[in-house]
């Protein structure tokens, strides 16, 4: 299945692009590549223009109050997300085509508490719940795509990410089209999820990126499981059931624990400041590592040889080296001469060695970074633009939304 997208890939990349692309590829619901319905021209000598933007890591949760903590939201931009759409939706205008790539965990929906707790089996059922949880709580934010969508120019691309996985099911699809997309504007938000990457003809692959960390790799081919009672459920890696089981009830002591990278060298430094916090989500992320990792295995000696191994790949990498796990996944890939990433929260835009691109669209979540490199950098609000020249080449740019510059900044919480 893999080679035969690669060879698709390469296919792709040796075909001269024309000025306007209406759709990129993607995997469909029995595993063949498509490509997406071209539109109609409006004449002979001209071709509607494109521009795609790609959002990922938004992280929205339930909403806040005024004045109340809701130390599970991290995302509190829905007036300046509903800004960036108005630009570009306006800038565009009839003439040209504008397609939104909601490139994954635009919706967390591993925070969000059915019943007073994280459920850690989903079913399409609970999965449909969490997510109206979420469009509720924000209704500025759907709004703003509602009215981008109002235009027939415009679209919408999700790929679900590892905090948005619910997305696979058709139940919280159908929610996000009837809250964003009324009426024939449906047809025009579809989902990728028979794997984890969106690909344009043009040489340009689009990924979320959590299938770049074993802790968070899924298997697309059985993503989901079937209980004893007959439910459907989804089939979650343990780096999900760690979140729900152990990152989430942390972050009701400490909301800024998620927000701050390396979280190897957050936990060092708060071993002096802060021992007994230290102590505790390290004595439960080791009972949780030995319940779900070391004790599934089948046999004792296998068990006690992949220790070393389990801890190096998926404990001490927790954070690290994910820029050059894309830099090497993008070199691997024939066909590809720009990889479209989020999941790691870090804004990047990498001319690499071998003349390929690597575009990190970052997250709009308040990060704080103690990396030396990096300490001080305001990476919020960012996100990738591309788009064609009239020989319909693409170009691909990392930006940040600046939007208008408002006099006052209503705070809805007090952290």
């Amino acid at each position: 299945m893999i080679a035969s997208l690669l060879t698709a890939g390469c296919m792709l990349a040796k075909t001269p692009a024309p000025p306007y692309w209406p759709w990129g590829q993607y995997r469909g619901s029995f595993g063949q590549v498509k490509a997406g319905p071209p539109r109609a021209e409006s004449g002979h000598a001209t071709r509607m223009k494109l521009e795609r933007l790609i959002i990922s890591d938004l992280h929205l949760v339930t909403g806040s109050r005024e004045g109340e903590l809701n130390p599970l939201e991290d995302f509190f931009h829905d007036d300046r997300f509903a800004e960036l759409l108005a630009h570009y939706d306006e800038k565009a205008g009839d003439e040209r085509e504008v397609e939104l790539i909601l490139n994954g965990d635009i919706f967390d929906l591993l925070k969000v508490r059915i019943g007073g707790v994280w459920p850690t089996e989903i079913t399409e059922e609970v999965a449909t719940e969490k997510l109206q949880l979420c469009l509720d709580g924000h209704p500025r934010f759907v709004g703003a795509l509602a009215r981008f969508l109002r235009r027939p120019g415009r679209r919408i691309t999700y790929l679900p990410g590892n905090h948005d996985l619910d997305m696979w099911f058709p139940g919280p699809q159908e929610l996000f089209r009837r809250y964003v997309a009324p009426g024939d504007a449906s047809d025009r938000v579809r989902f990728i999820t028979a794997s984890d990457t969106y690909y344009l003809p043009e040489g340009i692959q689009i990924r979320h990126g959590h299938q770049l960390e074993r802790i968070h790799r899924v298997d697309y081919r059985a993503i989901t499981r079937e209980r004893r009672d007959g439910k459907i459920v989804l089939d979650l890696p343990w780096g999900s059931l760690w979140i729900l089981e152990v990152m989430n009830p942390m972050k009701l002591l400490r909301s800024h624990i998620d927000r701050i990278q390396p979280l190897g060298r957050f936990l060092a430094g708060s071993f002096l400041f802060d021992t007994s916090f230290v102590m505790r989500f390290l004595w439960l992320s080791t009972l949780y590592f030995l319940r779900h990792r070391v004790f599934t295995l089948h046999a004792w000696r296998k068990r006690l040889a992949a220790i070393p191994k389990l801890l190096r790949e998926e404990i001490m990498s927790l954070g690290e080296g994910y820029d050059d796990a894309a830099a090497r996944e993008l070199n691997r890939v024939r066909g590809a001469h720009t990889l479209v990433v989020g999941h790691s929260h870090a804004p990047r835009f990498m001319q690499l060695p071998s003349g390929k691109v690597l575009v990190n669209t970052g997250t709009w979540v308040k990060m704080i970074n103690l990396d030396l490199r990096y300490l001080g950098q305001d990476s919020g609000l960012t996100y990738a633009l591309i788009d064609y020249s009239d020989e319909g080449k693409p170009r691909t740019r990392l930006m940040r939304w600046n939007g208008a510059q408002s006099p006052w900044q209503n705070i809805p919480y007090a952290d």
